[in-house]
């Protein structure tokens, strides 16, 4: 399947839910806000699950979608309705509902990957969803993560991204040949190789995401 395809047929789920599942009176913002997200494969996977098992049953349209964290491609959202908010994990692939924001939340520590102690640390630290920015739609907001990896600006790509840059001869790291010429290798074979390839990038100093790049740099030792 296609992904325009796959996107088509999630949008088509949610809209479904949310004919369903939401009062009259706000269906149409519901429809609206669908729409505003309708390209961007992480906001679908939230809505779909909050719209296909909706909350102690509050038949309630999403009015907003707050960025809390993300780390890596795992996003920590706030999900807001007119009178009440929730708690989310969500990838391209997947959203887990983690309770209601501000009170007790399911499996807490999930957010030991984002630096929390525990739901009380979060909350202390973000009171109010609106002290956290909006998440905007991909085609918006496509500058402020990396488009393969989702590092934010400023933050170190996954390893083996095709977006990061090659501290030795700025080169696409990935197709450049320094790694192999500071291993002293001609392939990697192994984790201890790729161990050693993190060490000595680090050391180096590995060049994090800026909304310039792209994976098309082209590079002197390009094999």
């Amino acid at each position: 399947m296609q992904l325009s395809e796959k996107i088509e047929k999630i949008v088509k789920e949610v809209e479904l839910f949310i004919q369903y599942g939401v009062q009259e009176s706000e269906l149409q913002d519901a429809l609206e806000l669908l729409q505003r997200y309708r390209d961007d494969d992480l906001a679908l996977q939230l809505m779909r699950a909050f719209y296909s098992s909706l909350p102690e049953t509050h038949e309630e349209a999403i009015v907003r979608i707050s960025l809390i964290q993300k780390k890596d491609d795992i996003f920590l959202l706030g999900l807001s309705t007119a009178r009440l908010s929730y708690l989310y994990l969500a990838t391209d692939q997947k959203a887990v509902f983690l309770g209601e924001y501000g009170k007790e939340i399911v499996e807490p520590e999930m957010l030991a990957l984002f630096g929390y102690a525990d739901a009380k640390d979060l909350f202390e630290k973000y009171p109010e969803l609106m002290a956290c920015e909006e998440y905007e739609p991909a085609r918006t907001s496509s500058a402020k993560f990396c488009p393969v990896c989702s590092a934010a600006v400023g933050e170190h790509h996954l390893l083996g991204c095709p977006v990061e840059v090659c501290p030795w001869c700025d080169g696409q790291f990935s197709r450049c040949g320094c790694r192999f010429e500071q291993l002293g290798l001609d392939v990697l074979e192994d984790e201890d190789e790729l161990e050693e390839l993190e060490r000595i990038l680090q050391e180096k100093g590995r060049i994090p995401y800026t909304p310039g790049q792209c994976p098309s740099y082209p590079s002197a030792t390009d094999e």
